[in-house]
């Protein structure tokens, strides 16, 4: 993977892939192409959770947003 400077990049165990934070705006950007608001960050992170990998899935097959 081509690191980029201003992004963070992890493997996620839960998703099974490589993501990435754009560290100015906040978007996490998925290896599988799903991406993750900063305000979808938020909700996860308010839940003290991470994404589980089904609901990252339905959110993938759906184009979803993660909402309250």
């Amino acid at each position: 993977m081509n690191k980029k400077p201003g992004w963070t990049y992890k493997y996620s165990q839960e998703l099974q892939q490589n993501i990435a934070r754009h560290d100015a705006s906040g978007w996490v950007y998925c290896e599988d192409g799903t991406k993750y608001s900063p305000k979808e960050i938020e909700i996860i992170q308010k839940n003290h959770k991470l994404i589980d990998k089904a609901a990252h899935l339905i959110k993938k097959a759906f184009d979803g947003e993660i909402v309250r």
